[in-house]
């Protein structure tokens, strides 16, 4: 059986030294021409690494190891390249339709466009219209494509996606939460695995909502060996895993601003060996800060960069 799986990019990348391509100088620019002069970008970039390993992070990881455990071929959905293979070479770049540095939302604003129009607008320029159903379209019968996607990007492919052919249906599993289901058009939720919030009390799937996807695509392809089931099977068996588990308990979270998350983070930085996960952990479990994680990445690199430059942390 073939099987592919299908991911999003991430905020997170390698250091490949050199700075990565952004919208310097473009953002006055239309959507008939930002696409077609960020392309011309990419293509002239001349410093690569494979998109496996420029791409960083839990929710990359999970897929990464899915992948792996799968022999899959590992797709990437990217704001900034279309869709690449994991062993494509690409150059680093900073564009996204999240929030955060590189960010085309003020844009999208501005051109009163949404995410939908981008990527249609970057695939043509690329030369490489509708890539994700025509991928979905082009595989064998007997095959299995797994898509974990976040509702940001699925809201951005999904005209894409539904161009897929309705026998090749039954080949698709999608990973995706809540909000992502509402985002598919209605003949395309068949294709949900029913995963919920209760996948948090499956030991070592907890996890962020920014990586709720990931974890799900994960725990189907170890926990339930989903890739070898049907369609029918594999969404009973993701029902009765849920049905098997207990809701975790949120704990209440204060807001703080970044200056304080910051603060705390630097008065801690030693006692965790800088280390960005473990000191997530204490802003959440000890600190009861909420802080999403994307948030954080930004304020934990700018520490990084501090005792990176000065060595020694600010006050």
């Amino acid at each position: 059986m073939t099987i592919s799986i299908i991911t999003n990019c991430s905020g997170r990348k390698r250091d490949i030294g050199v700075a990565p391509l952004d919208l310097a100088h473009l953002e006055a620019t239309s959507l008939a021409e930002l696409p077609r002069l960020w392309v011309d970008g990419i293509r002239r970039a001349s410093v690569r690494v494979t998109s496996m390993d420029l791409y960083q992070g839990r929710a990359f990881a999970e897929c990464r190891a899915a992948s792996r455990l799968t022999s899959a071929e590992l797709y990437v959905i990217s704001a900034g390249l279309g869709m690449v293979h994991a062993d494509d070479l690409v150059p680093s770049y900073s564009l996204t339709i999240s929030e955060g540095a590189g960010s085309l939302q003020k844009w999208m604003s501005n051109q009163n466009v949404n995410s939908a129009d981008w990527w249609q607008a970057l695939c043509e320029s690329l030369e490489t219209p509708n890539p994700v159903s025509t991928l979905i379209n082009a595989q064998p019968i007997a095959s299995q494509i797994l898509i974990a996607l976040p509702s940001s990007y699925l809201a951005m492919v999904v005209p894409d996606i539904d161009k897929v052919h309705p026998h090749r249906l039954e080949s698709i599993r999608f990973f995706t939460s809540d909000a992502g289901v509402r985002v598919l058009p209605l003949r395309l939720r068949t294709a949900v695995m029913p995963y919920d919030e209760r996948l948090e009390g499956i030991a070592n799937h907890d996890g962020t909502r920014n990586d709720f996807p990931h974890r799900a695509l994960k725990h189907f392809v170890t926990r339930l060996q989903g890739h070898h089931l049907s369609i029918d099977i594999a969404k009973k068996s993701v029902q009765l895993a849920m049905d098997s588990s207990v809701k975790r308990i949120i704990p209440k979270r204060g807001r703080a601003t970044d200056e304080q998350i910051m603060e705390l983070v630097r008065r801690n930085w030693s006692d965790y060996d800088g280390s960005a996960s473990r000191l997530l952990r204490y802003l959440r479990d000890d600190a009861k800060v909420s802080c999403e994680q994307s948030r954080f990445s930004g304020l934990w690199r700018r520490i990084r960069e501090d005792v990176s430059s000065q060595g020694v942390l600010n006050g």
